[in-house]
């Protein structure tokens, strides 16, 4: 690796030198945007790469736990990476935030470091959630090329800070909101229709109007009870989306992205911080991001996540980038990013370390947000064409490897490019700019016509759905900001209340018929088409009937099927589940721009409409004004809406009523709840004039003959149509209206799409006031004069009714008619001919074929048959056919189900059956009994005969213990064996180690198998003489036979059983065996050490010597120190004579020194110790004689009398404390193993006295002083005895020994933790452990050794304790 990257930089500069034909940065193509580039040096370097350090494993980036946290990154072109840990999310430039740094390691696999992962690893001991890092790399380029320090987030992060900049350390499984453990997938169910929603988190509820706080944020989606204005009318937010019947939600990256533009991605895997209620808490974007996708499940919708995998931001700003520089995107050979689209850059696919990245977001995602799916961005992009070639499908690669984890998720995605979306337009707004419509946005009666026509047709469309939000409310994007061109407008789900319904509807026709989840080619009939089902409970049949044209059509539904009766569940204005009428035929008239949903009248009667279901159809009716033909003539189509029942309803408020009208009445209301059935609501307008003046040449409600031209006075008016036909005017701007049967509608309509109706009607003949032609006549409607005609010209053909015929005079206006005569004709008693009038009237029409009755029989294997119509002579007779003679029974006539011919003696009707005895068979027919076979012997096999079946009746024979008896007949044993009619004899079956007792012949058992009873070597039972085996002779035994037990080899001394082991005494050593104690070494003394045996590891215990006070003993077998110092022993003790005090001088009692250790005693055995002051008397005062009298207190080393306190190792008399190692006499209390007279208030091993007058002189006072301490002394000897505390060991250290502190592990806790620097082990990094300095001392138990007394120091106890009481009884 050294000299690697120098190499290719070197071969890539060449590279870059000799080629001078670099590829384009776009693709001609912009269909096909599969990288065709031509492979460089980047691609073989990363191939390389690819090929060394692709790593299996998915758990890079981090693991958070309460214990540690593991950074694991992959970045092979790395040379040094160290992770910063952060308070804070901000990228405060001073870095105050900072808790320290920390160099990661390379992770090697397997432990062997010639071996290298490719990535870097680090471990921190202690809870590091909370804490934000990113990471500082220095690296190079794949290509060796460029190196550069960077700091970058973690391209695994999970979360991070508000700018993305910072990566921040949790486990997303431990951060949920309540309830997410029950919180389950809504997988896209394939196999049904599905309604795909396509909508930003931010778009969907930016706008004011939605009703939900949390505008523009992930907590939107979680709003229940939201309505449009907060007016409590309509439903919006996620009640909504679950009420217009969306299976799946589409969401547009939240993935953390750079800018405005949520596509171009920062940090994959982690949730967009702004959607947050508040973006700095990095646990509640996750928690809230999952609340959105819960609330979604709870719905029952589906979430899929779009993805931007094929591009990022700039390449310069990206993690990607900075991480392993020149890896993950693809260049041109010029070293200029590479892409076919408008953003500036294409990930590379083709990189095995990208695809494995794409694939761990996937599952991340899945698992720990429940994503249902993903939708990938420019996903053309993903696959490449290697040389121009073949085609590497790596998404299809990627959705294998997803679809081992989770084979349910769905992976599909689109083409749009930036511009596309910059550029994004509306189908609404498409339409009214082909019409020439108004203004965008603004409602158009005929733009919505055509719009619901195209809905309609998409929706019936076979293949997943998918609509963007909006479309429903025809949203408009002209004339907006490029941010708000996606924002979901929610007023106009009031304003295009009736679109929301009519698509609410097509929904529910989706999911309630399962073809049209599969995609199928229809492009070829766009007209018409017919879909059939097979699905249980669902339609079988349905008609798609597309009229986009401006004038009705008649359509014809495609014959794939004899369906005759179809009911309407789609038309211009409303769709939905439940019937909107019936037609009947192979052909429908279909209005203008009109799609017709149709299923089948049959099935439909079988599907049940959910009763939850409701629609409310709203009438708008012209009442009155101005010679109107009739009362409530329609002023427009009704509109209906179509919801779940006990949901509000708000009638649209914006239609395009001409202003020609004025609305006085409206039924019912402007809003309401849906109910089960149907709701009518009516709107009742008058005209504020008479439509005349619209016009030239006709007038309202006027009357014309044969046709009428007129022509439009206001240019507001651009269309004009006729009962819904588009009329054209001429050259002159004329409109003609031709003759029709019923009175015409004539629309005036402007670009708005309203209208105003004007009603004529053009008679197809004139009307004059005499209808006889003789006579002279005037047209009643036009004044057309009629001369009179000379005679009357009847007609050539009949005119007829259904009774009689008649001519007609043909001169104009002539209504004269010649006599009327009665329909008659000739019958020829043939009812399959007609009777015909002269007029040509069928007077008895012709049948299309005789009606025939029952065959009759006729006796003699011929029927007959007569036609059943009256006065129809016609019959016909046959001959008898069809039926089976048989050998019993007469053929039976198929027709007249009589018997006829004869009986068939070949033909049987009943089957073969076998006759059997007890030695013979014959087959014979049951049907007749007639021979089939003769009759034959049994062949026996298995007692069965082998050619009827026929099973023995067994008899005869013996049977014994083995064997069964023989059958008399088939020589087959039969029955059972005779366990007691035995044919042998009983003998011993003997084993070297058992034997038991049988018979010879059947083996039967009567002495059950044992062990042998051995007797020396032979069995008592049955004789048997052992055969010695097995056991090996030893050092203590010969062999011991296996079988008997009995020793039966010399002993081998040479083989022993056991080991070598040292035998050891106080003084010496030697090895021998431990089985036989052979001697391995010969015995030789102990070589000691430190009171260990250097050769044999004997632990000498310690015996004779002497302690002292200032040495211990030492041991006389090894000549080492043991045990403690002995303070009853002074060698150095040396005799004090007591001193008289004088005024002068101060005297001393009588006193033992020792020498060794400076200590003073009372006696020459040194057991009651005293303190060098207690030795010294005062000198003799001036003023009395007395020692110390008075009131006063005694300081450190002072004798004092009087009432007083006594300090540390002092001896007062009088009242007070006494402090440690003193003596105190007077009223106190006594402290631990004190010996306290009266009360006083003693430090440890105090001696405390009762309160005396100081003697009158120094003699007497000696030998009080003497005789108190010998009797002090020997109670506490005593006492001491009694105790358990050694008299050698009264005085106490005070000094405890502190033990070692133990290792401290160092978690962080808030705010900060210190910073330690670390630096890990290679090849594996071991977890840092942080150790305080200054742990706190473990508790010090102080415990004094409490040996055993001695038997002398009782004795002697004792004794003292005598002595002293019969001395002071005596005194």
């Amino acid at each position: 690796m050294k000299y690697l990257k120098k190499i290719i930089a070197v071969v890539l500069a060449a590279g870059m030198i000799i080629s001078n034909a670099p590829v384009a940065g776009s693709a001609a193509n912009q269909n096909s945007r599969a990288s065709k580039r031509t492979y460089n040096w980047y691609d073989k370097c990363a191939d390389d790469i690819d090929e060394n350090y692709t790593y299996e494993g998915s758990d890079l980036g981090i693991e958070a736990t309460e214990d540690y946290t593991t950074f694991k990154i992959w970045a092979p072109s790395a040379t040094y990476i160290k992770v910063n840990i952060y308070r804070k999310g901000v990228n405060d430039d001073d870095e105050s935030s900072k808790v320290g740094s920390f160099t990661l390691e390379k992770m090697f696999a397997n432990g062997n470091r010639d071996v290298w992962t490719g990535v870097w690893t680090l471990t921190l001991i202690g809870d590091w959630r909370g804490f934000y890092y990113n990471y500082t790399i220095s690296t190079t380029n794949i290509t060796g090329a460029h190196d550069t320090k960077y700091q970058v987030a973690d391209p695994y992060s999970v979360a991070v800070s508000a700018d993305g900049k910072r990566s921040y350390i949790t486990d997303p499984d431990m951060v949920s909101p309540d309830g997410w453990e029950n919180d389950k997938h809504i997988y896209v169910d394939t196999a049904k229709a599905n309604n795909v929603y396509k909508v930003s988190i931010k778009d969907f509820s930016t706008d004011t109007s939605s009703g939900t706080t949390s505008n523009g944020k992930y907590s939107a989606f979680t709003e229940k009870g939201a309505t449009v204005n907060n007016a409590g009318e309509l439903s919006s937010g996620i009640d909504y989306l679950k009420e217009l019947g969306v299976t799946t939600v589409q969401l547009a990256p939240f993935s953390d992205y750079a800018s405005d533009d949520e596509y171009v991605v920062a940090n994959f895997n982690a949730p967009e911080p702004d959607y947050a209620s508040d973006a700095s808490n990095s646990e509640a974007i996750i928690k809230e991001c999952k609340a959105m996708i819960q609330a979604l499940h709870n719905a029952g919708i589906s979430v899929v996540m779009e993805m931007s995998y094929t591009h990022t931001v700039t390449p310069t700003e990206s993690v990607f980038e900075k991480v392993v520089p020149g890896y993950y995107y693809r260049h041109n050979t010029n070293g200029t990013y590479y892409t076919t689209t408008d953003y500036d850059n294409e990930c590379a696919t083709e990189r095995a370390m990208y695809r494995k990245y794409v694939e761990n977001s996937m599952k991340y995602w899945a698992e720990v947000y429940h994503i249902d799916g993903f939708s990938i961005d420019l996903v053309d992009c993903f696959d490449t064409k290697a040389y121009h070639s073949r085609l590497d499908k790596w998404l299809d690669e990627v959705k294998e490897n997803v679809a081992k984890t989770d084979p349910r998720l769905v992976i599909w995605g689109d083409n749009y490019t930036k511009t596309d979306r910059q550029n994004k337009t509306s189908i609404y707004d498409n339409i009214i700019s082909s019409i020439n419509g108004s203004t965008y946005g603004a409602r158009n009666e005929k733009a919505i016509k055509m719009y619901k026509q195209q809905a309609a047709m998409k929706y019936a469309t076979p293949g997943i759905l998918y609509m963007d939000a909006g479309e429903e409310m025809c949203s408009s994007v002209e004339g907006t900001t490029q941010q708000d061109k996606s924002v979901l407008e929610w007023q106009k789900c009031i304003d295009y209340t009736d679109v929301v319904s009519y698509y609410r509807g097509l929904m529910d026709i989706r999911k309630a018929f399962s073809p049209l989840a599969d995609s199928q080619n229809i492009s070829n009939n766009k007209e018409a088409y017919v879909l059939t089902n097979t699905t249980e409970g669902e339609w079988s049949t349905m008609a798609v009937l597309n009229n986009d044209t401006a004038d009705d059509k008649e359509i014809a539904i495609p014959a794939s099927r004899e369906a005759a009766d179809w009911v309407i569940i789609a038309n211009g204005e409303s769709a939905g589940l439940v019937s909107l009428g019936e037609v009947s035929g192979s052909t429908v008239k279909v209005p203008a721009y009109t799609t017709m949903i149709l299923v089948d009248k049959e099935s439909s009667l079988q599907v049940s409409v959910p009763e939850e279901k409701g629609r409310v159809i709203i009438d708008y009716l012209r009442t009155d004004g101005y010679g109107n033909s009739s009362f409530e003539t329609p002023l427009r189509e009704s509109i209906t809406l179509y919801g779940t029942v006990g949901t509000g309803f708000v009638v649209p408020q914006n239609l395009n009523i001409s202003s020609y009208y004025d609305l006085i009445n409206a039924e019912y209301g402007k809003k309401g709840i849906f109910e089960s059935g149907t709701i009518r609501l009516r709107y009742y307008y008058s005209a504020k004039y008479k439509p005349d003046r619209l016009v030239d040449g006709i007038i309202n409600d006027g009357h014309y003959c044969e046709e009428v031209r007129f022509k439009v006075t206001d240019p507001a008016y651009t269309e004009v149509r006729v009962d819904d036909k588009k009329l054209t005017p001429d050259s002159n701007g004329y409109y003609t209206v031709s003759y029709a049967d019923k009175e015409q509608t004539i629309k005036l309509i402007d670009n708005n799409g309203c209208n105003v109706q004007l009603y004529i009607k053009v008679l197809e003949n004139h009307i004059p006031n005499n209808n006889d032609c003789t006579k002279d006549s005037v047209c009643t409607i036009c004044g057309k004069v009629f001369p009179a005609q000379t005679s009357h010209k009847y007609s050539d053909s009949w005119l007829k009714d259904d009774t009689y015929h008649w001519k007609v005079c043909e001169n104009d206006g002539c209504e004269v008619t010649s006599t009327k005569t009665e329909h008659s004709g000739t019958d020829d008693g043939d009812c399959t001919t007609p009777v015909i009038c002269e007029c040509g009237q069928i007077v008895t029409a012709a049948k299309a074929e005789h009606t025939y009755g029952e065959w009759k029989s006729n006796g003699d294997g011929t029927h007959t048959r007569k036609c059943t119509i009256q006065g129809c002579t016609a019959e016909e007779t046959k001959d008898c056919e069809g039926g089976e003679a048989t050998c019993t029974k007469k053929a039976v006539c198929t027709y007249c189900n009589s018997e006829y011919g004869a009986l068939n003696p070949s033909n049987h009707s009943g089957s073969v059956e076998w006759v059997q005895t007890e030695g013979t068979h014959q087959k014979k027919y049951e049907c007749c009994g007639a021979e089939y076979e003769a009759v034959e012997s049994h062949k026996w096999e298995n007692g069965h005969c082998s050619v009827c079946g026929y099973g023995c009746e067994h008899t005869g024979g013996e049977a014994t213990c083995t064997e069964k008896a023989v059958c008399a007949i088939c020589k087959l044993p039969y029955g059972k064996v005779d366990a007691n009619n035995h044919t042998g004899t009983e003998e011993y079956i003997k084993t070297s180690t058992t034997h038991e007792k049988k018979y010879t012949c059947c083996g039967k058992v009567t002495l059950v198998k044992e062990n042998h009873k051995w007797k020396d070597d032979v069995c008592e039972i049955c004789d048997y003489k052992c055969v010695h085996t097995g056991g090996e002779a030893n050092c203590t035994s010969g062999a011991i036979c296996e079988n008997c037990g009995m020793e039966y080899t010399d002993k081998e001394p040479s083989k022993h059983t056991g080991n070598p082991e040292w035998v050891q005494t106080e003084d010496t050593h030697k090895k021998a065996y431990d089985c036989c104690g052979l001697e391995v070494s010969a015995r030789e003394e102990h070589i000691w050490e430190a009171g260990v045996c250097k050769i044999c590891a004997y632990h000498c215990q310690h015996t004779g010597g002497e302690a002292t006070c200032i040495q211990k003993a030492q041991c006389a077998i090894c000549n080492e120190e043991y045990g403690t110092y002995n303070l009853g022993v002074h060698k150095g003790l040396k005799l004090v004579e007591g001193k008289a005090a004088t005024k002068a001088e101060e005297g001393n009692i009588e006193y033992w020194h020792c020498e060794d250790c400076d200590r003073y005693y009372v006696e020459d055995n040194g057991y009651v110790e005293i303190q060098k002051a207690d030795t010294v008397i005062a000198k003799i005062a001036d003023n009395n004689n007395s020692n110390g009298a008075g009131s006063g207190d005694a300081g450190s080393n002072d004798t004092g009398a009087g009432s007083g306190d006594v300090g540390s190792n002092d001896t007062g008399a009088g009242s007070g404390d006494a402090g440690s190692n003193g003596t105190g006499a007077g009223s106190g209390d006594v402290g631990s193993n004190d010996t306290g007279a009266d009360s006083g208030s003693d430090g440890v091993n105090d001696t405390a006295t009762e309160e005396k007058e100081t003697p009158d002189t120094a003699d007497n006072n000696s030998i009080f002083v003497w005789l108190l301490m010998l009797s002090v002394g020997g109670m506490t000897v005593l006492l001491s005895a009694v105790s358990g505390v050694s008299f050698s060991s009264v005085a106490v250290s005070l000094t405890p020994s502190l033990p070692e502190s133990a290792p401290v592990s160092f978690e962080p806790t808030s705010p900060e933790p210190a910073p330690v620097p670390f630096e890990p082990a290679s090849p594996e990094p071991a977890p840092v452990s942080f150790e305080p300095t200054s742990p706190e001392p473990a508790p010090v138990s102080f415990e004094p050794a409490s040996p055993e007394p001695a038997p002398f120091e009782l004795l002697l106890s004792a004794i003292l304790a005598i002595t002293v009481s019969a001395f002071c009884i005596s005194t």
